[in-house]
């Protein structure tokens, strides 16, 4: 369990799943899973804030472009070790809980219930996909 957000390695992890300007033309963050995730982690590292109110309402949906699984795989590994495993104090708006819900939104197409520990996340992703999660659980190593 860590006590701080690692804001700039979480960024470049999830940078690694950006498709770049020549796949999208421009970078349209407001439009794009990955743009929303780097500005909503950029918006709390600035307000040293974890929180962002309303942030899972912004996640856009619309977003329809196929990511490389495998990255979207390492970035939610890597941000569920960011993960405080809140338990009953789990916030919807922490910062933590958006960006994984984006990354979900990406691989799945639609963000998973989180309920405040990777234990009962894990059950609920084996419940959800069964591939992709023997893929996660064989990679993750809680820090």
């Amino acid at each position: 369990m860590n006590r701080h957000i690692d804001f700039n390695a979480l960024i470049q992890e999830i940078g690694k799943c950006c498709l770049s300007e020549d796949h999208c033309n421009s970078c349209q963050k407001d439009d794009c899973l990955i743009g929303y995730c780097e500005q909503s982690l950029l918006t709390c590292f600035k307000q040293q804030d974890e929180f962002i109110d309303g942030g899972m309402d912004r996640i856009p949906y619309n977003d329809t472009k196929i990511y490389d699984e495998e990255a979207l795989i390492n970035s939610i590994i890597f941000i569920l070790n960011q993960c405080k495993n809140c338990q009953l104090y789990h916030d919807e708006d922490c910062i933590i809980n958006i960006i994984r819900s984006a990354m979900e939104v990406a691989l799945f197409g639609d963000a998973l219930d989180y309920k405040g520990s990777n234990f009962m996340y894990f059950a609920d992703l084996e419940r959800t996909n069964k591939e992709i999660s023997k893929k996660i659980l064989s990679v993750f190593k809680p820090i």
